[in-house]
């Protein structure tokens, strides 16, 4: 049943972790990781696909807030209240911003946006959303080939494509678990009202 599935993924490998993140981001890069350790595709040609996917989406967006600006859809993304924020705290340094909006959660759509709407130049943006990305790719696509290597080491070879999702699934319950205990900690933390005596 997985004959077909494990031929399309050597085949085109990299061509779907280029469009997925282009389209997605970290979930399709940690899965060409996986991928990677299986022997699927090659893990340089997976971070090369990962950088070029997650760059082009980059300039896109930023074409985007530079063309369409007072459009809904980018006056939309650009007015949420998480972003504001982001933006107003960022907005001093662009080259700063431009470097590092990609690894901050809610930031991929519109931080590209929100550079091209402050005035950040094409060649400045275009060469610090390259370094980003490259960046970007090496981390996401190489912790999926160590989690690939560490699901190996727990459940065996890995000889099935949809195995891939193991390591993921391993990872979003890590997330949660980690998200989970800090908020515990945090209410922890809080003051206890006195005691009436």
């Amino acid at each position: 049943m997985t004959g077909w599935l494990d031929s399309f993924v050597q085949s085109y490998g990299t061509l779907a972790v280029f469009a997925g993140t282009a389209i997605e981001g970290e979930a399709v890069a940690m899965t060409g990781g996986i991928m990677a350790h299986q022997g699927h595709t090659p893990v340089l040609e997976t971070m090369i696909a990962a950088a070029a996917g997650g760059y082009l989406s980059d300039l896109f967006l930023y074409w985007m807030g530079r063309t369409y600006r007072d459009s809904g859809p980018v006056r939309r993304a650009l007015e949420h209240k998480g972003v504001a924020q982001v933006v107003g705290r960022l907005s001093k340094n662009l080259v700063v911003f431009a470097l590092t909006f990609r690894f901050l959660p809610g930031m991929k759509t519109a931080g590209a946006m929100s550079l091209a709407t402050l005035g950040m130049r094409p060649l400045p943006f275009a060469l610090c959303a390259a370094i980003s990305a490259v960046v970007w790719a090496v981390l996401w696509v190489g912790l999926g080939y160590l989690l690939g290597h560490a699901v190996e080491r727990l459940f065996g070879d890995l000889e099935r494509v949809e195995h891939a999702l193991i390591a993921p699934a391993i990872l979003g319950a890590m997330l949660w678990l980690g998200v989970a205990w800090w908020r515990r900690r945090a209410k922890g933390a809080a003051p206890a009202a006195p005691s009436k005596t």
